[in-house]
């Protein structure tokens, strides 16, 4: 979403230079509307962002077999040290005919099902959108763990993690095995999907294909989490270990997300499927070592789709959680259920440490519900317009208003100063997310109303006007900007509810200027150049 995606912050004086245009991320009722540094950011509220297991991936232009020879952009590339001579392999059939080689190493029965299309007698439903079925036959599983060891022994100095969660392991795209994955998935895997999820697996090319391996002194388990997939695909390969079983919960877009759902336990050779966006957790091995072959597909069509915009909604979580399901890296109310990880446990479970920092740090801020994980208002001042419980036609004139203000803000940027404050827009339209803490650290009892929050330096800047005027608004955030308006202390009590002042005549929303638009025609997760 746009708040993982948005353009590193320019300097004042690029961002003077730049095309003036002022871009506004679409959203519904009710959130946050960002100026930082005069570009204009209009979030959803109740979308969070997908929490990605995967690092930053490289991108390239690759040709898929799918695509008819075309290069398209891959979500996954890590480059093919085989195809660059910079591996050589302990096992050279798995780099070589494909084609006829897996037809030999995947089971008889699912090989079977796979060709007639018909997976009833293979599969085995373990709960609620979790599947198994024998995948691989034992002598292929011995063989990929040995050509993992041999890799990791002679090239491990060029070879990437398997994910951000993962320390140990490898990816075997980059190790030259794309081909083998790709004939897998195309061939054998895609009538699979097709008949489990359709949605989802309309379109599915694109893949990323790796090892991990929990075992004592290393990773031991990993911490609850979604995949960035839209369809995961879970082999075990070996060895002996006891333990180490996959927990799943809910899919995050119920609010049982955090109710415990099942525990399967892995078999070599054997394989799970299931979405992406399924909320699950490796457990802790007990002994031996577990190592489980991991393939992420996702589709380009489906994640255009309206269908993944749902998808990526994310629902309340319904109280209490199941213990088991709570995540260390992503769910912030972790410890009122569960001990605190000490730092060594975290990392062996898979913790991404730095965003658990990053997510508590944001949490003791002032502004602490913000329905996307935006911190700015606590750190810039911003410019606050309340608006809820107003007629909509109301909401549509004074939403017309700021957007006028904001295009002349942006226009009087004085480039030859060097040095333009950031500006942050904060609109309330309706009374959730982190509008009730913004009304009471600002004082305000009424809508309309306007006021400007320093939170950092614990002041405000009254509005005192009835008139919300373009031009009214924007000169008293010019008369900010230039140091002239009276400061008062950031308000500590809770506000009284919004009083709704008496609205002028109505209006027809169809009155307004060419090319307007209403903060409900606003939605949608594209920008809008105005």
């Amino acid at each position: 979403m746009w708040a993982a995606r948005r353009p590193a912050r320019r300097s004042a004086v690029q961002g003077a230079r730049e095309a003036r245009a002022i871009a506004i991320c679409a959203a519904a009722l009710g959130a946050p509307l960002l100026l930082p540094r005069l570009f204009l950011q209009f979030p959803c509220p109740g979308l969070a962002t997908r929490r990605s297991v995967y690092p930053s991936a490289r991108m390239a232009h690759t040709a898929t077999a799918s695509s008819g020879g075309k290069e398209k952009l891959r979500k996954y590339f890590f480059g093919d040290i085989y195809q660059q001579g910079k591996y050589e392999p302990l096992h050279p059939e798995l780099f070589e005919n494909q084609a006829e080689n897996l037809k030999r190493w995947l089971s008889p029965a699912f090989l079977a099902a796979a060709t007639s299309g018909d997976f009833k007698e293979v599969l085995r439903e373990e709960s609620p959108g979790v599947f198994s079925f024998e995948i691989f036959k034992p002598e292929f599983c011995d063989m990929l763990l040995e050509e993992v060891s041999h890799a990791q022994q002679t090239a491990r100095e060029v070879l990437d993690r398997p994910n951000g969660m993962n320390r140990y392991g490898l990816v075997l795209n980059q190790l030259g095995l794309e081909p083998l994955i790709t004939m897998l998935q195309q061939e054998y895997l895609m009538p699979l999907m097709a008949s489990l999820y359709r949605t989802e697996s309309d379109g599915c090319e694109d893949h990323h294909c790796f090892i991990v391996r929990y075992k004592a002194g290393e990773d031991v388990g990993l911490d609850m989490h979604e995949d960035d997939s839209d369809i995961t695909l879970n082999a075990c390969l070996g060895k002996e270990f006891t333990g180490a079983t996959l927990t799943f919960c809910g899919l995050v877009t119920d609010e049982k997300h955090r109710k415990m759902q099942y525990t399967y336990a892995h078999e070599k050779g054997r394989a799970v499927i299931h979405l992406g966006r399924h909320r699950h957790g490796a457990d802790d091995i007990e002994s031996g070592e577990r190592i489980n072959f991991i393939l992420w597909s996702t589709s380009e069509k489906y994640r255009a789709s309206e269908a993944y915009k749902l998808h990526r909604l994310r629902s309340s979580a319904a109280d209490p959680p199941d213990p088991i399901c709570l995540s260390y890296t992503h769910d912030r109310d972790y410890t009122k259920y569960r001990p605190k990880l000490s730092k060594a446990e975290a990392l062996s479970r898979g913790v991404m440490l730095e965003a658990v920092e990053r997510r508590l740090d944001m949490y003791q801020r002032p502004v602490l519900d913000l329905s996307r994980p935006i911190e700015e208002i606590n750190s810039v001042p911003s410019v606050c317009l309340f608006l809820e419980g107003l007629p909509p036609y109301r909401q549509h004139q004074l939403f017309q208003n700021l957007m006028e203000m904001a295009k002349e803000v942006h226009a009087s940027v004085d480039t030859a100063e060097g040095q333009v404050p950031p500006i942050i827009f904060f609109v309330a339209l309706q009374p959730s997310g982190a509008v009730p803490q913004v009304r009471a650290l600002g004082g305000v009892t009424s809508s309309p109303a306007l006021v400007i929050l320093d939170v950092d330096g614990e002041k405000k800047y009254r509005f005192n006007s009835e008139d919300f005027d373009t031009a009214v608004m924007q000169s008293f955030v010019t008369s900010f900007r230039e140091g002239k308006l009276q400061a008062e202390p950031i308000s500590s009590e809770a506000p009284e509810p919004a009083k709704q002042t008496q609205p002028p005549e109505a209006q027809s929303l169809s009155s307004g200027t060419p090319g307007s638009q209403s903060p409900a025609e606003a939605r949608g997760s594209g920008c809008t150049l105005l």
